[in-house]
């Protein structure tokens, strides 16, 4: 067909139904598979195709509506020369541009009226600098309307190029248009239009952002498991609904469902057994006790509450984390009173605490081992600063002392280092690190206390044992759940596939998101679940999941996000970037409380941090969200503390957090009106409809501390982590402040440079 002309009526309803955003789901596939091919597919129920004598006008409901958009497909080829994902974007782009227009609404930096006559659209994020450009004419022939006395507004889509064309002067044929207003004065289309005004206003689409309100249609993790099978996208469900025999990987970024889909199979396989009237003993592993509750409430939400409880149940389901699990398996050897921290995040802050004390203690050894040292690690032990050693030290101990030395000196000098960590270069540097690790190990011993890795790594030896071989058959698990694996170093994950009843097929299912790997440095593309198969078929009959419609974010927080993640992918060979496929599944309705990410400046830190404050009452109202779905993120301790000082001084209606993702804190934060306040490291695993970063400028992240490449690349990477975890915390809004004589952190600056990201002062209206 030479041309596909849609009225407004329909794309309201197109741009409304969330099964049409993208590809991930199967009516978006079968979009568009048909726009491609030029043949418009009558897909939703309240809208009608007329297949006219040169093309194709799509109607919605409503009788009366007269403006048009007109896709020319010989002119422009709009369709035809993209893929299947492509054509979503250009499709929704321009029809959400052309409402806008109508509507006289506000325009993003994308979307530029260039004059009267002409528009432009930029449909990739303007940071990607594609260069790929829409083009529209805003008047179509408007002097031969004028004259047939005919009403309404019409748009012309006639070019898709990398390049501005001839610029204002360009000019559109003109031809398809024309054959589109004979189409539309034909009897045929009268007599639709008259059939048209008796559509039903019911819509049994799949799924519609208006069965669940205009505005407010953010999908709640707490749904119903038959809710939930028809909100997924067809990787999601592909994922959800597989049969657990082999490894499965859901991989992508931050919003894109991964939790919610791990809950999903977890429930999915249970209510399998149960209408088979089967067994099955199923575990749900976290990384801490915050998030462990977070996923009982969504369990039970689905109705799955039956199956968390009763010991000697034939089908259930444990939500642990694995510390809390080690605990269980070695509660004749370790009490609870002896964990350095229940919790596994807390602990390992502690941990860091002990390793600073450790450090400092000897220090006044160095010169013994000076003579013998590598004149690298000399220079990094003498001139880097304490607390940029400190996680790394802590990462030597855990993962190679612990790990792979089995705290044995003479295993230690013979296994080779990690080459993103601690530049140890001969055995007088491991050496001095084994005294290290001797006062941290001193300190626990004094304490009484086991660290998370002593837990973890006793826990392993016992499941190494016969015992544990002869039992795993009946006290093993016939599927294992995994979500948030990026937080779990190489001693935790050698744990899992050591709980499965078989030892020679390992069912697990797991959840990754590479960008939020701040715990383990080790991590690389061949470091997971999957890597630790005792056989290599195992590994090779792993099935990967990857899901890059991200339903939190809108397209805005999406592209920040991506100039966020893809700034920081030089700093790692093995880092993969799970944002640079990634799009928005937001509706027209939802997108229309987004606005576009700022970078705002102050003169100095009071101003900032009183900024902030004012600036999360003017978010909370132009959302029209409650104060607790508004999070205030600091981003230094020093920052934090002052915030925290001015709240109980000044009575300010703020909830602070204590640990990362305390879903309980938010909670009290909704019901009693008061905004969140975290630290960055807090906001892990939540989401909030706005949220402000305060004191994200140059110097501070990442600290302009370090003077080694070593410690210089972990703090770069550290502060990218939490950058991007903080910025996909929020739906719609995102505001991050800074002092002006600092300037913005270097992480931003492709942001900024890109558009993604606008830069004003706190003194401008």
């Amino acid at each position: 067909m030479p041309y596909i002309a849609i009225r407004r009526d329909a794309i309201e309803d197109l741009i409304a139904e969330r099964a049409v955003q993208s590809t991930d789901f199967q009516l978006g596939k079968e979009l568009a598979e048909s726009l491609k091919k030029g043949d418009f597919a009558d897909i939703l129920p309240r809208i009608a195709v007329h297949r006219g004598k040169h093309g194709q006008i799509v109607y919605g409901k409503k009788s009366g509506e007269q403006n048009f958009i007109v896709f020319d497909l010989g002119q422009s080829k709009i369709f035809s020369s993209a893929n299947e994902q492509q054509v979503i974007l250009f499709f929704q782009r321009t029809l959400r541009f052309s409402i806008k227009f109508w509507e006289k609404g506000v325009f993003t930096p994308a979307e530029k009226i260039v004059n009267a006559k002409k528009a432009a659209l930029f449909p990739f994020p303007l940071s990607q600098k594609t260069g790929v450009r829409i083009s529209f004419d805003l008047n179509p022939d408007v002097e031969r309307l004028s004259k047939r006395g005919k009403s309404g507004r019409h748009l012309l889509v006639y070019s898709v190029k990398n390049d501005e064309g001839d610029g204002p002067n360009e000019t559109a044929s003109l031809a398809e248009f024309r054959k589109f207003l004979e189409d539309l004065e034909s009897s045929e289309s009268q007599k639709l239009e008259a059939q048209n005004k008796n559509l039903s206003e019911t819509w049994n689409a799949t799924f519609s952002s208006a069965s669940l309100g205009a505005i407010h249609s953010q999908v709640d993790m707490h749904q119903a498991y038959e809710t939930w099978l028809k909100l997924l996208t067809d990787d999601q469900r592909r994922f959800a609904l597989a049969t657990l025999d082999h490894p499965l990987r859901i991989e992508g970024p931050a919003g894109t469902g991964k939790t919610a889909s791990l809950s999903v199979a977890a429930v999915h396989a249970l209510k399998e057994a149960q209408a088979q009237d089967g067994e099955l003993q199923a575990i749900f592993i976290t990384h801490s006790e915050a998030s462990c509750n977070g996923i009982r409430t969504v369990i039970e939400a689905m109705g799955g509450g039956g199956f968390l409880s009763g010991q000697a149940a034939i089908r259930r389901l444990r939500v642990e984390t694995l510390q809390s699990f080690c605990a269980q398996l070695l509660r004749q050897d370790i009490s609870e009173t002896e964990f350095v921290d229940p919790d596994a995040y807390d602990a390992k802050q502690l941990q860091l605490m002990y390793v600073d004390e450790a450090l400092r203690t000897t220090r006044e050894e160095l010169f013994t081992y000076a003579n013998f040292m590598s004149e690298e690690f000399l220079s990094y032990m003498q001139s880097e600063d304490d607390e940029l050693k400190v996680p790394l030290i802590q990462h030597e101990i855990a993962v190679v002392i612990k790990g792979r030395s089995s705290e044995s000196l003479d295993i230690y000098k013979k296994v080779p280092s990690i080459p993103t960590g601690l530049p140890i270069r001969n055995e007088a540097d491991k050496a001095f690190m084994w005294r290290i690790y001797e006062r941290y190990r001193e300190h626990l011993v004094s304490g009484g206390q086991f660290d998370t890795d002593d837990v973890v790594l006793s826990a392993l030896s016992q499941l190494s044992t016969p015992i544990w071989r002869r039992r795993r058959a009946r006290d093993g698990f016939d599927v294992i759940f995994v979500d948030e694996t990026h937080l779990f170093n190489m001693n935790e994950l050698s744990i899992f596939h050591h709980l499965t009843r078989n030892d020679q097929k390992f069912p697990i299912a797991f959840a990754v998101d590479r960008s939020q790997a701040i715990g383990d440095r080790g991590w690389a593309d061949d470091i997971d679940v999957t890597s630790l198969m005792p056989t290599q078929e195992e590994r090779q009959s792993s099935t990967t999941v990857k899901v890059n419609g991200v339903f939190r974010c809108s397209p805005d927080i999406v592209n920040l996000a991506f100039a966020i993640t893809s700034s920081g992918a030089s700093l790692f060979t093995n880092f993969q970037d799970p944002m640079s496929l990634a799009h928005s599944n937001m509706t027209y309705e939802e997108e229309k409380k987004s606005r576009h990410p700022t970078y705002v400046e102050y003169p100095s830190d009071e101003q900032m941090i009183a900024g902030a404050f004012d600036n999360a009452e003017k978010m909370r109202t132009s959302l029209n969200s409650g104060r607790g779905d508004v999070a205030v993120v600091a981003f230094s301790d020093e920052i934090y503390r002052e915030m925290e000082r001015l709240v109980g001084l000044e009575n300010k209606p703020y909830e602070l957090l204590k640990h990362r993702g305390d879903l309980d804190g938010v909670r009290r934060a909704k019901n009693s009106g008061r905004f969140v306040l975290s630290l960055a490291d807090y906001v892990g695993g939540l989401e909030f409809d706005g949220v402000i970063l305060v004191g994200v400028d140059d110097g501070r992240v990442p600290p302009s501390l370090s003077r080694s490449s070593q410690s210089k690349a972990f703090v770069n990477f550290a502060y990218h982590n939490r950058l991007y975890v903080a910025v996909t915390r929020a739906r719609y809004q995102v505001e991050i402040l800074g002092v002006q004589a600092r300037g913005p952190s270097p992480i931003l600056k492709s942001a900024i440079n890109g558009g993604a990201l606008s830069l004003r002062s706190s003194l401008q209206a």
